[in-house]
């Protein structure tokens, strides 16, 4: 089970550093903890694209307030695999 959680989140992440990238310009392999914003140089503009992107590509929608403080590639990805599980949690039960 753990193994399948791990799974997730690194394709998770693997999804996350491509949209990044792709909206910003900066390689995949950024530093994983690094603030977007303030460590890595991403404007502030891109992060409207970024939080739209990332809701198309997850197919969820995410809270203005949980976004605002999902500022690393960790955050993002803990934030999108949890808010993907609570979604298929809730279609479950369905």
């Amino acid at each position: 089970m753990l193994r399948r959680i791990n799974s997730r989140m690194d394709s998770v992440e693997t999804k996350i550093r491509a949209i990044v990238a792709e909206i910003s310009n900066l390689p995949t392999d950024m530093p994983a903890g690094a603030n977007l914003y303030l460590d890595l140089g991403v404007a502030s503009v891109h992060a409207l694209q970024l939080l739209t992107e990332l809701e198309e590509r997850f197919g969820v929608a995410i809270p203005d307030d949980r976004f605002v403080e999902a500022a690393s590639i960790n955050e993002l990805t803990a934030l999108m695999t949890s808010l993907t599980q609570s979604q298929t949690e809730d279609a479950a039960r369905a």
